[in-house]
């Protein structure tokens, strides 16, 4: 494989391309003994998503206030190129998500919760969650969520493996077929992890859209890293 001259753009153009090329594949393939579940699409969509959402969080919208002091960062990809940075930059802040420019109506959920001790959502998602996450009032939520914070609780958790798998309905069936996927991402006071989270934010999404949402993004970064040359 050649080498990506920047990988905040062209890795997450390869992996959304091997999503598209390899898809039909992946209809074809169940887990041995498992197949009565349906194919692989969802472990293979996730782990294709994760470097095309992290990378580009990582290596140019993480090292923003960095940048604004005049320094880079041990991995920053921002100097490669600024009117990439800059759009992610602008896109990753404080406007809405549905006006962010690589949003779709992909049908994104959004809820807040409390977060109890002992609370454990590798076990059991609970209901409660699942039932507000149908509401109309959860979309909403999510499309007028500030684009930094959905970005941070969609990378949190493709981060730190805080992905569930929920059935068509959008609740958690043992056996069931996954169709949609919910994000976890918790929120720590004043970010000290060593405490118990304070709330935990979850974003649902299905498989279907997620996929969809995928290809609008890397579009987006695609026609950003381009336009100082278009300009030119």
């Amino acid at each position: 494989m050649g080498l990506p001259q920047h990988y905040s753009q062209e890795l997450p153009q390869r992996c959304l391309h091997l999503i598209e090329t390899l898809w039909s594949a992946s209809e074809e393939v169940g887990f041995p003994g498992q197949e009565h579940l349906g194919p692989l699409t969802t472990t293979f969509l996730l782990a294709l998503a994760t470097p095309i959402i992290t990378l580009p969080v990582e290596r140019l919208e993480r090292h923003r206030q960095r940048a604004e002091r005049g320094e880079e960062g041990y991995m920053d990809d921002r100097p490669l190129n600024p009117d990439l940075a800059l759009a992610v930059d602008a896109a990753l802040g404080e406007r809405p998500l549905h006006q962010s420019p690589f949003f779709a109506d992909h049908d994104w959920r959004f809820v807040s919760f409390a977060y109890e001790v002992g609370q454990n959502l590798a076990i059991s998602f609970p209901e409660q969650m699942s039932a507000q996450l149908c509401q109309p009032e959860a979309r909403d939520a999510a499309y007028d969520l500030p684009a930094k914070e959905w970005v941070s609780c969609l990378r949190n958790a493709l981060a730190h493996c805080g992905v569930v798998y929920l059935d068509g309905e959008g609740y958690q069936s043992d056996g069931g077929r996954a169709e949609m996927l919910a994000f976890v991402s918790a929120q720590y006071p004043k970010g000290n992890m060593r405490l118990p989270p304070e709330r935990l934010r979850v974003l649902r999404i299905t498989e279907s859209s997620f996929r969809a949402f995928l290809q609008s993004w890397v579009g987006w970064l695609h026609s950003s890293g381009l336009s100082d040359r278009l300009a030119a």
